[in-house]
C-alpha cells in the first residue's frame, strides 16, 4: 500500500457524526458512529446504512432487536457522545454518567435523542457480515425531526478533532 495513505485519507474529513441508539432488557444504550449512509427521498423505502463493529454490544442489542434509533446530535451534546464512544454499554450503564435526554418513539422501541437536530426510527431490514464490522440497513419508519439549524450537526475533522460547520456555499441549484 501506499506510504502516504494516512495522509490522503485525511482528505474523507469531516464527517458527520450521528448516534445509534437501542434498547434492550428495558436499557437504552448509545454508540457514536462517523459510518453512516442515508437514502434520498426519491428512494422507497427510505434507509439508512451504519457499519458497527462485530464485537460490540450496540451490534449484538439491533441484531436481537432488530430496531434503533439514528440521531444526528447537536453541539451541545458533543461531550456526552464523545464519552459514549469511550465505553461499553455491556458493561457500564454509560447514559447515567451523561445529560442526555430521550423521549419515546412511536415505531420503535429505541428512544429519540432530544435536542437532537433530528432522529429516525429504524427496523433492521439486512445486515452483511463485512469481516471485522457488520454494515446494518435500517429502513427508517419515521423521522423526527428539531427546530434546530442543520448546523448544528458534529462532525468528526480528523484524529481528535470535533466541530461543526459554520456556513454553506451553495455552488449549485438544481442537476442541469
Amino acid at each position: 500500500m501506499d506510504d502516504n495513505v494516512k495522509e490522503k485519507l485525511e482528505a474523507i474529513w469531516p464527517e458527520v457524526i450521528g448516534a445509534v441508539i437501542t434498547k434492550r432488557d428495558g436499557k437504552v444504550n448509545l454508540c457514536p458512529i462517523n459510518y453512516q449512509a442515508t437514502s434520498t427521498i426519491y428512494e422507497t423505502p427510505l434507509s439508512i446504512c451504519i457499519g458497527l463493529g462485530n464485537t460490540g454490544y450496540t451490534l449484538e442489542t439491533i441484531l436481537k432487536t432488530q430496531q434503533f434509533t439514528y440521531a444526528y446530535p447537536s453541539r451541545e451534546q458533543l461531550k456526552d457522545i464523545l464519552y459514549c464512544g469511550t465505553v461499553s454499554g455491556r458493561d457500564v450503564d454509560k447514559l447515567a454518567n451523561t445529560s442526555l435526554g430521550f423521549s419515546n418513539s412511536e415505531t420503535v422501541e429505541s428512544p429519540l435523542l432530544k435536542d437532537a437536530v433530528l432522529n429516525y426510527e429504524c427496523v433492521v431490514r439486512h445486515s452483511y457480515n463485512a469481516g471485522q464490522f457488520t454494515i446494518v440497513i435500517g429502513e427508517i419508519k419515521r423521522v423526527v425531526g428539531s427546530n434546530r439549524s442543520n448546523l448544528d450537526k458534529i462532525y468528526a475533522l480528523g484524529g481528535t478533532r470535533y466541530g461543526v460547520i459554520k456556513g454553506m456555499d451553495i455552488l449549485q441549484e438544481g442537476r442541469a
